[in-house]
């Protein structure tokens, strides 16, 4: 099995070196100060991005917020989304998991069985999604296919593979884990400050076919999601009524900062304790392999 690009994993010390990390975080904010500083951040597209998805970036924070404009988007179809299953960049210590797809990635043997807990609450809920979405990353799209492989009839036709369902890209930081990166790095305002600006500035390399990946933050993972989500309203529009009377379902089976990404668009952004501004990091995400509704059908 491929390892992280840090070594194997290895907990001894942990507390104390998150512990570290955290108590570093002035640090962090000058480096971001500085990045932002340095003429090379598009710091005002980023802020127009943000609005025009009706929210709200504070750039010198990295935060967002619901702005005056947000309206929850009314769709003609239920709309449901499940986080893939537990691998092992999933267990302390924790590694920057986006857009990777080595065995390493894969779900383990408890991701696994969360796939087939997920398909019986699907089942227990009496979900008959009308068309379901993957994205191209093993350890969701397998998560998916523990439900699918219970309905045999499920036309292929209505299973979709999309790119932009993928998890958020991290460039050079996929794949490090997060207690072997600088103590000052900018990376930790990540998920310390819920800093939705930040990013890597380096490629992630895949190290079986020599793919390159750039970075990206979390406003632009919005504003993809968001492209993504107009396309499956097209899509669904193009679909034929359900015969039972009932509004269409659809089921995403993603990841934690797409689906961060699609809660915040529908409407189901967290709120970070005692502050005005969105959490979509930590204890924010969805659970693994649990199926949550975003959205009723208008």
């Amino acid at each position: 099995m491929a390892s992280y690009r840090n070594g194997p994993k290895v907990a001894d010390g942990l507390d104390e070196r998150y512990a570290a990390i955290k108590a570093a975080q002035p640090d962090q904010e000058r480096h971001y100060a500085a990045w932002l500083a340095s003429g090379t951040v598009n710091c005002g597209g980023y802020e127009e991005m943000a609005s025009a998805l009706g929210l709200s970036l504070d750039v010198a924070s990295g935060t967002i917020s619901y702005a005056d404009s947000f309206t929850n988007p009314s769709l003609p179809f239920e709309l449901w989304y499940c986080r893939h299953g537990k691998t092992t960049g999933n267990t302390e210590p924790r590694v920057y998991q986006g857009y990777v797809d080595e065995p390493s990635n894969a779900l383990n043997e408890v991701g696994l069985q969360q796939a087939q807990d997920a398909a019986d609450k699907l089942e227990a809920l009496g979900l008959d999604p009308d068309l379901v979405v993957l994205s191209p990353l093993a350890r969701a799209a397998d998560t998916g296919r523990a439900f699918l492989a219970r309905k045999p009839s499920f036309p292929q036709d209505r299973i979709l593979t999309w790119e932009s369902a993928a998890e958020m890209r991290f460039g050079d930081w996929d794949n490090m884990m997060v207690k072997d990166m600088p103590t000052d790095s900018i990376c930790h305002l990540f998920y310390l400050g819920q800093n939705a600006v930040v990013k890597s500035s380096g490629l992630y390399i895949d190290p079986a076919s020599g793919n390159t990946v750039p970075g990206e933050n979390f406003v632009e993972v919005l504003h993809r999601t968001q492209n993504m989500l107009s396309t499956l309203t097209e899509t669904v529009d193009g679909l034929p009524s359900r015969s039972d009377g009932k509004p269409k379902q659809v089921i995403i089976y993603g990841h934690s900062m797409a689906g961060a990404a699609l809660s915040v668009l529908t409407g189901n952004g967290k709120q970070v304790d005692g502050q005005s501004y969105l959490g979509f990091d930590g204890k924010y995400i969805m659970p693994n392999a649990t199926p949550v509704k975003l959205v009723d059908a208008a």
